[in-house]
């Protein structure tokens, strides 16, 4: 059973703003998780370039709630 699932966050230090989460996939275990979240983080920055990441101050957050604690803090 898949419980435990990754959102990335993309944020902005220039504004102090961050977009809402993104709902990736889900895992089986909490370590499988994290090592993706890293991954889907260096992808994205990636993805979006040196130039925009330095001219907003892109950085990437990201976190892997279990189902009880997605309720709870996303509200869904």
């Amino acid at each position: 059973m898949k419980s435990i699932t990754l959102f990335m966050i993309m944020c902005s230090s220039m504004t102090g703003q961050c977009l809402e989460p993104h709902k990736l996939t889900t895992f089986d275990n909490h370590y499988n998780c994290m090592l993706r979240g890293y991954d889907e983080a260096k992808n994205k920055i990636e993805e979006i370039g040196r130039a925009e990441v330095d001219k907003h101050g892109i950085f990437i957050k990201f976190v892997c709630y279990g189902e009880k604690q997605v309720k709870k803090e996303l509200g869904t």
